[in-house]
């Protein structure tokens, strides 16, 4: 079938796929593997060029598989995730999330599936997201070394 001008085309498009997996992050490729996430073809148009009636190259990206908006502020909570489940160090979610307005952070803690978070001050809302996130993986990390 590669003789084809369809299946040069099926090629080129899994070349491009490998290519995007190559790229992710161990946590990405164990989301994807799991059903938690999913790739998604999106076109773009080339910089420089608006997107019109021609057609564009595609790129895929990955994508959560239930669609979740972002926050009042733009704060993509899938992605937000995805980045504090690849931090090895409880000091680097606390500085990834210290900047994060009260109610984004909120929004994640319920994304995450905390409870009983909504009378915490900021400082102690960061704290139990990052007990709930790197926190955890941590001390999981330290009870298998013994």
């Amino acid at each position: 079938m590669t003789g084809t001008p369809g299946g040069n085309l099926a090629a080129g498009v899994l070349a491009r796929v490998g290519e995007l997996l190559a790229g992710l992050s161990a946590a990405e490729v164990a989301a994807l593997a799991q059903g938690r996430m999913r790739l998604a073809v999106v076109p773009v148009a080339p910089a420089g060029e608006p997107a019109g009636p021609t057609p564009v190259p595609l790129t895929a990206s990955l994508s959560p598989a239930a669609p979740v908006p972002p926050t009042p502020s733009g704060v993509d909570l899938t992605v937000a995730a995805a980045t504090l489940d690849a931090m090895a160090q409880r000091r680097d979610g606390t500085a990834y999330l210290t900047p994060w307005p009260l109610r984004d952070l909120r929004a994640l803690a319920a994304r995450l599936g905390l409870r009983g978070v909504g009378g915490l001050r900021k400082a102690e809302l960061v704290e139990r997201l990052v007990d709930r996130t790197v926190g955890f993986r941590a001390a999981s990390a330290a009870v298998r070394a013994r």
